[in-house]
């Protein structure tokens, strides 16, 4: 709640000091998806289900206060997993930023760069099975910088009063070159006892503009814990976290993803797999198709299948997470509108 004033304080102050000779732009934005799932796995929640899928409401706004000079500040809200009428809706973003020559500085509640670089979902619901990291966070400090197809980042997190005065250490980079594009990204982990480690890298290649094709792996050492094991968004309802994560132990997750574009259709799919030294492997295989009815509404309808280990699902009983089944379906029917 405090965050979220001195954010709107923020933004309010941009608002109510600008000059006629450098106004302040402002943008409301939104995005609307909601939709269906059916998950099929050993729960009551096994079912058709009401979903929002990260639908979410916001305002920017920049003051340019030189030729080459810039500040910036965001506040955004998401609405629930659930479509109920009494949730409420919770911070997102709340940052604000300094750009120029030297490139561009962010502080506060923000998507972090290893979700920009190595992270981001490949589908509609943006809660892509099996990969690590996060994709937001707060009292983030990010520095971004771009030279033609060069892009470099750096951060830090200083977070909660627990005797540390830095959190989390990231760093990534960018490089595109023609149909090619090569990311990479790295955290360390600097809360508590345990300082561990977590590497990624995604590869792009654009075919054509129909075919495009990727890759990625993430690298987590065993004491790596700043977010419990995946924190992927993995498939689940109220009651079922489908696939357990496993901290404490090293793990690996690799995936291939291929996109065709025909028309206003897309079909896409993925396949994944995150290893884990002693809780087993858990893999997923997931198909969508897109409809893009116009450039701001579209509809998606996906399938996706996933098999644990044994020794998995004994890690999910074991945790406050219910055990499903070792084979796990969800369908998505949904809709999307930006504006």
């Amino acid at each position: 709640m405090k965050k979220t004033l001195i954010s709107g304080i923020v933004l309010t102050t941009l608002c109510a000091t600008a000059q006629a000779e450098n106004p302040v732009n402002t943008d409301v934005y939104g995005s609307l998806r909601i939709g269906l799932d059916h998950i099929g796995a050993n729960s009551n929640d096994d079912g058709l289900n009401g979903r929002d899928f990260l639908s979410r409401v916001g305002i920017k706004a920049n003051q340019q206060l030189s030729d080459t000079l810039q500040v910036t500040g965001q506040l955004e809200y998401g609405m629930d997993a659930d479509i109920k009428q009494k949730n409420e809706p919770r911070l997102r973003l709340a940052n604000v930023g300094v750009k120029g020559n030297f490139g561009a500085v962010y502080y506060g509640s923000q998507t972090t760069l290893w979700h920009k670089l190595v992270r981001g979902a490949y589908f509609s619901d943006g809660n892509d099975s099996l990969r690590q990291g996060a994709i937001r966070d707060d009292d983030l400090i990010q520095y971004y910088y771009q030279q033609g197809g060069l892009l470099l980042a750096a951060g830090l997190q200083a977070e909660e009063r627990d005797g540390d005065d830095i959190d989390q250490y990231m760093a990534g980079a960018e490089y595109q070159l023609g149909a090619l594009k090569l990311q990479a990204a790295y955290s360390k982990d600097n809360r508590g006892n345990n300082k561990g480690d977590l590497l990624g890298a995604r590869i792009w290649y654009k075919i054509n503009d129909a075919f495009t094709l990727s890759a990625l792996s993430h690298q987590a050492s065993k004491d790596y814990d700043l977010y419990s094991g995946n924190s992927s968004g993995d498939v689940k309802t109220d009651s079922v976290k489908a696939v357990s994560s496993c901290s404490a132990e090293k793990r690996a997750t690799h995936a291939l993803y291929a996109q065709y574009r025909f028309g206003a259709n897309m079909l896409h799919s993925r396949y994944a797999i995150n290893q884990c030294d002693d809780a087993g492997d858990a893999d997923s295989v997931k198909v969508e198709y897109v409809r893009f009815i116009s450039k701001k509404f579209r509809t998606w309808l996906s399938y996706e299948y996933i098999t644990q280990d044994d020794d998995r699902l004994e890690v999910a009983s074991a945790g406050t997470a219910k055990a499903s089944e070792e084979n796990i379906s969800a369908i998505q029917l949904g809709a999307r509108f930006d504006f």
